[in-house]
Order: structure tokens, then C-alpha cells, then sequence
């Protein structure tokens, strides 16, 4: 007997094999956990290299554009359509973009190494060596400011005493001997910096050879898109992943430069204020600063404990400045760097770095924001497709005062405005205040026609019984 394929029956059965696979699949990840994580770590580990190259050409790649597109079109008006020049020119443009974009980060690099590294050293070294002196005279500032100000002490006094053998103790049992340790184990961290340098020179010969084949890769993706999925779905994630790709390159990369000048700019002013520690300091404020909106709080926070320490004045002084700073970076600075990168609004970048950090700590609250912005922008695309379906508006400004849509025109009738709705209320309230008064009225009209009905009929009567009267006496007569 001949089998006879059901195309019904041999849907479902693939379609069950999956959803077993998946569930199987499933409980194995999640029995097997442990092992799974020690799995990615090391695949991570290996494939680290290959990653940081990915991501040194994904920053490079900008300024090497900027090179190729504007730079060289003084020379050649034509160096921007690549598609069209001789290969020679191409090389060489490409060549000559990717060497000067190298060497201007490779200067920045180096003069920050010179520059503040040594720094950055010695301020570990004396803080560590001078701590303790630090703390004595942290306490005797205490003392001198409890007794001149006996109430703050009857206020806070037995908080400070509860509390002041605990930081005494942290200070001297975790932190000073954590910062002697950094200052001693030089070898150890020596070694760790040759590995890491051995990555990022592997990552850099990656980042050239992606750069130099950029366009290479870039067709290699769209035809891997457009194999697997149909011309309209294919061009749908090409442009998706083209606009998360400038999401994610407009905000790094304008975060960088937006935390390099707020660094220059803490160390200028910690440099006029005459703070102790301006390089540590800075370099604190623009390292963090790169995280949003928490990053300068994060930042001032070991900055103004080391300077409350050190001199409670001067963290007075800082914390003033910092709060200056993250004004004109948040006012001034940031907009004109960024701009919309990211087109989301503030509530929206606070429950990125809330959810995103809390899945992958700090690295998670830097990358959280241009990740939620390119979530929201994909809701935002989805929705805008099912209220063009709808032949409905994709303004999100005409369903603020939205009251209701009609149904048979679709046409969006918007709530009163509250001035109006407020003179409607009072018109109201006068018509109905004019209505009772027309009903009183009527109600007076009437009862005075009754009484001047009743007052008729009396007067009738009065007259029927005179008459009565006078034919009775003419009778009588």
C-alpha cells in the first residue's frame, strides 16, 4: 500500500516536534544553569578579542566617515561617491581615513596615559599613605563643630556616636588596607594590564581589517535578510537595524564626547577652587557621567567622602560646583552634542537605567538608553502601522484632549477646554437660575389671575345677592 504525505497532518507533527524541542530545550536551561552561564562565560572570554574589535570599529567608524566624506572632498569633490571612484582611489581614501582616524585616537590615548595615569597613581599612594592623618583631622573638625554648635551635637549626637566606631572601623579594617593593596599588588595589576592589552591589540588588527571590508559585511547581512525572509519583511529589518545602529552610534559616541569635556571642565574648575586631587576628581565626574542621568550623583559621591575627609569646606565647594555642572551639561552641554539621539523622554531614560541596570549592572545603565530607545521606536513603528490600517491618526498630540472618535466619520472629537467647559458650566448654571425664575414668575402670574378670578366671582355674587335684595323690597312694597 502507497503512503500518501497529508500536508495538514505533517504540519501539525512539525509543529509539535518544535514546541517539544523548545520545551525540552527549555527545562535543559534551566537544570543546567550553572553550567550554561560558565559556557557563555568562556565562549565570551574567547571570543573577546573579536568583540572588542566589532566594537572599537563601530566607534571608529564615524570619524573615519567624517575623514572619507568630508575631509577628503576638499581635494576631491567626487571622494564621497565611493561607488563611482577608480579602486585605486578608494584604497587610498580608505587607507588614508582609517590612518588618520587611528593616529588622532591614538594621540588622545596617549596624552591621557602621560598625563593622568602618573596622576592618578600617586593620588592612590597618598591617599593611602595619608588617610589616617586624614581622619584625625575629619574627627577633630567634628569635635570643634559639636562643641561650637552644642545643639547640632544634642541633635546628632547620639547618631555620631553610634555610628563613629563603625566608620572608624570600615576605614580601617576594608578601606585603607583595600588602597594599600591597590598600590602594592603593581605586578599583579601589571600582568592583568598585559592581557588586556593583548586583547585590545588582537581587537585592533579586527577593527582595521572591518573597517577596510565594512561594505563587504554590510552586503554579505542584507544577503543572508533577504535569503531568509521576502522583499517587504527584508527591507522592514534593514531599516531597523539601520536605525538602531545610528541610535547606538549618535549616543556612545556623543556620550563620550559629552563626558570628555565635563571631565576638562571639573578639572578646571577643581584647579581654580585649589582642591586636593583635581585629576582623580575629574576623572571621576567624566567616567561617570557617561552613565545618564544617575552618572554625575554616582560620581560625586567617593568624590565629595574623599573631600569631606580631607577638607569638609572644599566638599561643600564641590558638591555646589558638580551641581552647577550637571546644570549646564543637562541645559547646555549635552543637547547641543546629542541632540534626539535617542527621541525618548525623561521618564523613559529612568526606567531604562532602572530595568536595563538592574539586569547588567553598569555597563546595562549605559547601553539601557539607546536600547530603549530603539524598543520604543519599534512599538512606536508597529503602532503607526495598525493606525494606518485603521485610517486613523498617528499624531500622539491629537489623543491628549481626545473625548471620543466618531463612528461613522472617524473624526476625533476633542474634550472642552477647561475655559470653556467652566463659561458652559456658568451659562448653564444661569439658564437654569433664569428658568426658575421665569417658573416663579409664572407660578406668581397665575396665582394672581386666580385671585382676581375669585375676587370677580365674589363681587358677581355680592352683586346677584343686591339684586336679589332690591326686586325682594320692590316686591314687598
Amino acid at each position: 500500500m502507497k503512503f500518501k504525505w497529508d500536508k495538514k497532518y505533517l504540519y501539525w507533527g512539525v509543529t509539535a516536534l518544535v514546541v517539544l524541542s523548545i520545551v525540552v530545550l527549555f527545562n535543559f536551561l534551566l537544570n543546567q544553569n550553572v553550567a550554561i552561564r560558565n559556557a557563555i562565560a568562556a565562549l565570551v572570554k574567547i571570543l573577546l578579542p573579536i568583540i572588542l574589535g566589532f566594537v572599537i570599529a563601530f566607534l571608529v567608524n564615524p570619524l573615519m566617515k567624517w575623514f572619507e566624506v568630508s575631509f577628503f572632498t576638499i581635494f576631491d569633490k567626487k571622494a564621497p561617491d565611493r561607488r563611482y571612484l577608480p579602486k585605486w582611489k578608494k584604497n587610498l581614501y580608505r587607507v588614508l581615513s582609517m590612518v588618520f582616524s587611528y593616529m588622532f585616537i591614538l594621540i588622545l590615548l596617549a596624552c591621557f596615559i602621560i598625563a593622568v595615569i602618573p596622576q592618578i597613581s600617586d593620588s592612590i599612594v597618598n591617599i593611602s599613605i595619608l588617610f589616617p592623618k586624614y581622619k584625625e583631622n575629619f574627627l577633630d573638625w567634628l569635635n570643634n563643630l559639636t562643641l561650637k554648635y552644642p545643639e547640632v551635637y544634642k541633635y546628632l549626637g547620639n547618631y555620631i556616636k553610634e555610628n563613629e566606631e563603625i566608620i572608624s572601623d570600615w576605614t580601617d579594617t576594608k578601606l585603607v588596607p583595600w588602597l594599600t593593596q591597590l598600590a602594592s599588588k603593581s605586578s599583579v595589576y601589571l600582568l592583568l594590564l598585559f592581557q588586556a592589552l593583548k586583547d585590545f591589540v588582537i581587537g585592533f588588527i579586527v577593527s582595521i581589517y572591518v573597517l577596510s571590508k565594512k561594505e563587504l559585511f554590510k552586503g554579505q547581512a542584507k544577503k543572508i535578510v533577504y535569503s531568509i525572509f521576502n522583499a517587504k519583511n527584508g527591507n522592514v529589518i534593514i531599516k531597523n537595524v539601520r536605525m538602531a545602529s545610528d541610535k547606538f552610534a549618535g549616543f556612545i559616541i556623543g556620550k563620550i564626547v559629552d563626558s570628555f569635556i565635563i571631565g576638562i571642565l571639573c578639572f578646571i574648575g577643581c584647579q581654580i577652587m585649589r582642591m586636593e586631587y583635581p585629576v582623580l576628581l575629574a576623572l571621576i565626574i567624566g567616567v561617570t557621567n557617561i552613565i545618564p542621568f544617575f552618572g554625575p550623583i554616582i560620581g560625586a559621591i567617593p568624590c565629595l567622602f574623599l573631600l569631606l575627609v580631607i577638607n569638609p569646606l572644599h566638599a561643600l565647594y564641590f558638591l555646589i560646583f558638580v551641581i552647577i555642572l550637571q546644570q549646564l551639561d543637562g541645559n547646555f552641554i549635552g543637547p547641543k552634542i546629542l541632540g534626539s539621539s535617542t527621541g525618548i523622554s525623561s521618564f523613559w531614560v529612568i526606567f531604562a537605567i532602572t530595568v536595563f541596570g538592574g539586569f547588567w549592572g553598569i555597563p546595562g545603565m549605559i547601553i539601557g538608553v539607546p536600547l530603549m530607545a530603539v524598543i520604543y521606536t519599534l512599538i512606536q513603528s508597529a503602532l503607526d502601522i495598525t493606525l494606518r490600517n485603521k485610517e486613523l491618526s498617528r499624531d500622539t498630540g491629537d489623543y491628549i484632549y481626545l473625548d471620543h472618535i466618531d463612528l461613522e466619520s472617524k473624526q476625533f472629537i476633542d474634550k472642552e477646554l477647561p475655559s470653556v467647559e467652566l463659561a458652559r458650566k456658568k451659562a448653564e448654571k444661569l439658564a437654569l437660575k433664569e428658568e426658575k425664575r421665569k417658573e416663579k414668575e409664572q407660578k406668581r402670574l397665575a396665582k394672581e389671575v386666580f385671585k382676581n378670578k375669585a375676587d370677580n366671582l365674589e363681587i358677581n355674587e355680592n352683586k346677584s345677592e343686591n339684586n336679589e335684595n332690591t326686586d325682594e323690597n320692590q316686591e314687598n312694597k
